[in-house]
């Protein structure tokens, strides 16, 4: 029973997994993704960190809304 239980909690892990690959499919997603890279990127180029937070997130926010145009 133990083993049983163990192959289900692998497969619970699983389950979790592809719903989180879902998620970073769609566009908020890949928009989280990018916020996450272009962070580190700036942190390592030397930017103190909440600088690099502020401009990562403004990225990001310009991306979100670019990708997400509402039809008028």
């Amino acid at each position: 029973m133990a083993i049983l239980d163990r192959f289900l909690h692998f497969l619970q892990l699983l389950e979790d997994l592809a719903e989180l690959g879902e998620f970073l499919t769609t566009p908020m997603g890949s928009t989280l993704i990018f916020c996450g890279l272009s962070y580190q990127a700036l942190t390592v180029l030397g930017c103190a960190a909440p600088s690099a937070a502020i401009l990562a997130s403004t990225a990001a926010l310009a991306l979100h809304c670019t990708t997400n145009r509402p039809t008028f």
